[in-house]
């Protein structure tokens, strides 16, 4: 009787399909954004998907799949963007988002914001100067720079795959 036995795996490594730099086209603010909100981009090489090759400039739909404008309390707004495809002549290629960036925005803190985190004011004040004070919205427009993946045919593999290290 022989028995296998396979090695612990201690991490994995998540390999995805060469990434693809694509930029916005469209601007979506998360004060007027809607979820299911449409908008466009474009990638900027030339890469082929699913044995295509797309030249640079192809324009590709997303939407938008989550927001929340900025409300009081000091909340900022985010966002959550969702790319979907890219159209080639009268094909239609599906993408993703690299799932190794991230696909939440929200505005960061500026230098000032987190010194004054610092600020020793009692609370009873602070709390009624951040009830009162707005938070700040996001906006990505053009310009704005991120990565996708295109899909492959579902039958011949998938974009990513965990690899154990």
């Amino acid at each position: 009787m022989h028995i296998l036995l396979a090695a612990f795996v201690l991490a994995f490594d998540t390999i995805c399909s060469a990434p693809i730099p694509a930029t916005m086209v469209d601007t979506v603010k998360s004060a007027t954004a809607y979820p299911g909100m449409p908008f466009h981009f474009k990638i900027t090489v030339t890469a082929r998907i699913d044995d295509v090759l797309v030249p640079e400039n192809t324009i590709g739909r997303g939407f938008v799949r989550q927001v929340t404008p900025a409300g009081y309390h000091d909340q900022n707004g985010t966002l959550v963007l969702e790319m979907r495809e890219l159209y080639f002549g009268n094909k239609v290629l599906q993408v993703i988002a690299d799932p190794l960036d991230t696909a939440i925005w929200a505005p960061l803190a500026t230098l000032t914001d987190a010194a004054e985190d610092l600020a020793p004011i009692p609370g009873l004040i602070r709390t009624a100067v951040n009830s009162v004070r707005k938070g700040r919205d996001v906006t990505i427009g053009p310009g704005f720079a991120f990565h996708i993946i295109g899909l492959p045919d579902p039958k011949a593999g998938s974009p990513c795959h965990k690899v154990g290290t």
